[in-house]
């Protein structure tokens, strides 16, 4: 039961690290701090779910730096959705 709990704060953590990363390579165009890291969490569901759907091979062998891979690419992905949808740019 105790490893339930580790993996799922390693999870968030690594989450929060891939949205945090992915919205400073996006230079500040995300949805905040707390958005990015909301996200990157997300993210990391959604970048498994996208490496299996286009047949990528899965970086499960990698450990932690795998899911943040995986964090990173779904997080930047639904950033740039995200950012389209719900931030307006200022020059309108």
């Amino acid at each position: 039961m105790e490893n339930y709990w580790v993996s799922w704060f390693m999870m968030i953590c690594i989450g929060a690290a891939a949205g945090w990363s992915a919205g400073l390579i996006l230079h500040g165009r995300g949805l905040g701090i707390g958005g990015n890291v909301l996200v990157g969490i997300l993210g990391a569901y959604f970048g498994r779910w996208l490496f299996g759907i286009l047949r990528i091979p899965l970086l499960s062998d990698w450990s932690y730096m795998g899911e943040f891979v995986y964090g990173f690419v779904g997080a930047l992905i639904l950033l740039l959705v995200f950012g389209r949808l719900f931030v307006q740019p200022d020059n309108l």
